[in-house]
């Protein structure tokens, strides 16, 4: 599963285990997504992520606290749904419509920059080799 998938399945499931619904969205944001980079997620999916990080971060906290815990804890329940769906419509999104930020890039030797994709459970260059594979 790639990379981004298992971040916001990680964050769906703490979304729907136990605990009040505001300490759960914080574990999901907190422990799962709070650390992942704009760029990371596909373009279509950033305005969205964006606004979400500026929502969670909305607070300047007193003490220790995080400032995720300290926005949350502040929120009305309909609000704290509200980011709830956003996790969970984004990581439909990522999943249903296979959306990805780039493609991967061999970054060594001669093949520097090209696009790789996954066939058949292997990893290979998106370009056509000359040596044509056997149809399964």
């Amino acid at each position: 599963m790639p990379y981004l998938d298992e971040r916001f399945e990680a964050a769906v499931s703490a979304l729907v285990g136990e605990g009040s619904v505001k300490d759960r969205l914080v574990a999901a944001y907190s422990e799962h997504l709070d650390d992942l980079a704009d760029n990371e997620l596909p373009q279509s999916l950033r305005t969205r992520f964006e606004d979400l990080h500026a929502a969670l971060h909305a607070v300047t906290p007193t003490g220790r606290e995080p400032c995720v815990k300290a926005t949350i804890r502040k929120m009305s329940t309909r609000q704290v749904g509200d980011h709830t769906r956003t996790i969970v419509s984004l990581y439909a999104d990522l999943v249903c419509h296979g959306e990805r930020a780039e493609p991967l890039m061999i970054i060594n030797g001669r093949r520097a920059g090209r696009p790789l994709e996954i066939v058949n459970g292997k990893l290979q260059s998106k370009h056509k080799s000359k040596r044509q594979s056997p149809p399964a």
